[in-house]
């Protein structure tokens, strides 16, 4: 039996009824939750004179209308972003993306706010059910639970990217996997619409010796960058800079205030440690943390599926900046966790870590929309994320081995 045929047979554990039920119940949940929610704000938007809702979805949105306007620079403007989606709050709320990402989302503007919010989470979650397939081992109740877990619950709430962003990522793994890099580096590529995820994918592409995924990752960069500025103008990127650079500085003033943000810096400034300190911390975390998949990923004697859980448990602890939504990641660590026979019945710790995994901070944002306590996702992200990483490093690097045996080809991508 091949390294890829065993990870898929211990799925066979979610062939019981309580497997299905698992599966088949926590998407429902999770996508009838994240329903009520859009449509609940559909229904606020018909009741009263709005034209959105103050979900981060409308910054996307504002910037799409202002883009078919011929005035893609406007959206730098965050008096301008409020403007066009008729928001009265004051929080600071930018646009500071590619222009890449301007351009995906410009189809957008075309429609009423409500059903471009709806679309764009249909379409996300439709991406990460394309993209976790190859994992699920051809069963249903394994590709609805792991693709449509409570963990991106968060993101359906706000109307986030970070579910579009995991899509790409599994499928970039997918192709790995597969043995077809140039894919792989498309998929990579297409990750920088959203940059600062992705720290840690060159470490493990270096240490796996994917240079073909590289150069294509880096040609698809160039082709997303350069053909919307054919579009937009080369003053979009200036323009993207200085917007980065005072989002930056009103992130780091009012750090401990942004409940909302999980990392580790957020959290130990949150503690009283003194911001400069905690970023310190954060950026030697980082350091560690790109150690660890280095290590992970240059070892062809680990199973695939543990090295593909080491970099999603440490993407989000390795960044700086990330918000509530991005804990998404753990859900999908889990899945692979499971494949590389880490979380198994046999061990009744590892399935509790899991099941916290798939959860994430889903629990903790219904509690949030139902209390409206916005320091419930401080406590148990980073906690939670750590343990996951401390659990693939031990069972990659740590844990003693039985006598190595030659690696297949199969174990080597």
């Amino acid at each position: 039996m091949t390294p890829h045929a065993a990870a898929d047979a211990r799925l066979a554990i979610f062939d019981s009824r309580r497997g299905w039920q698992l599966g088949l119940l926590g998407a429902v949940v999770t996508v009838m939750l994240g329903a009520i929610f859009i449509i609940g704000g559909i229904v606020e938007v018909n009741n009263t004179d709005l034209i959105s809702v103050s979900v981060d979805f409308y910054v996307f949105w504002a910037a799409a209308k202002l883009a078919l306007q011929g005035l893609p620079l406007d959206a730098f403007d965050v008096t301008r972003i409020a403007e066009m989606a008729a928001v009265t709050h004051d929080d600071w709320m930018p646009w500071a993306y590619p222009p890449g990402f301007l351009l995906l989302v410009m189809p957008l503007g075309l429609l009423p706010f409500a059903p471009a919010w709806a679309v764009f989470m249909a379409v996300s979650c439709a991406a990460l059910l394309l993209a976790t397939r190859p994992f699920a081992a051809g069963r249903t109740q394994v590709l609805l639970g792991a693709a449509l877990a409570p963990a991106i619950l968060p993101c359906l709430l706000v109307g986030q990217t970070t579910i579009l962003w995991l899509a790409g990522l599994m499928a970039a793994l997918a192709a790995l996997r597969a043995e077809r890099p140039i894919l792989a580096g498309a998929f990579i590529g297409l990750l920088t619409l959203k940059p600062q995820l992705g720290l840690l994918i060159p470490f493990a592409l270096i240490a796996a010796g994917q240079w073909r995924a590289i150069a294509s990752a880096a040609v698809t960069t160039l082709l997303l960058a350069a053909i919307p500025t054919a579009l937009f103008g080369t003053a979009y990127w200036p323009e993207m800079l200085a917007m980065m650079r005072e989002h930056g500085d009103t992130v780091r003033n009012a750090i401990a205030d942004l409940n909302l943000m999980i990392s580790a810096y957020a959290t130990l400034t949150f503690m009283g440690l003194a911001e400069t300190t905690a970023l310190a911390a954060q950026w030697a975390l980082t350091a560690l943390c790109a150690a660890a998949v280095f290590l992970t990923w240059r070892r062809p004697s680990i199973s695939f599926d543990l090295r593909a859980a080491t970099l999603l448990c440490a993407i989000p602890l390795a960044s700086p900046y990330l918000w509530h939504y991005e804990s998404a990641l753990l859900a999908p660590a889990a899945l692979f966790l499971t494949r590389a026979g880490v979380v198994t019945p046999g061990r009744p710790l590892t399935v509790l870590l899991g099941l916290a995994m798939w959860l994430s901070l889903g629990p903790s944002a219904l509690v949030l929309l139902k209390s409206g306590a916005a320091d419930v996702f401080r406590p148990v992200f980073l906690p939670l994320a750590s343990i996951a990483l401390l659990t693939c490093l031990w069972h990659a690097l740590l844990r003693p081995r039985p006598a190595a045996t030659p690696a297949t080809p199969e174990e080597t991508h």
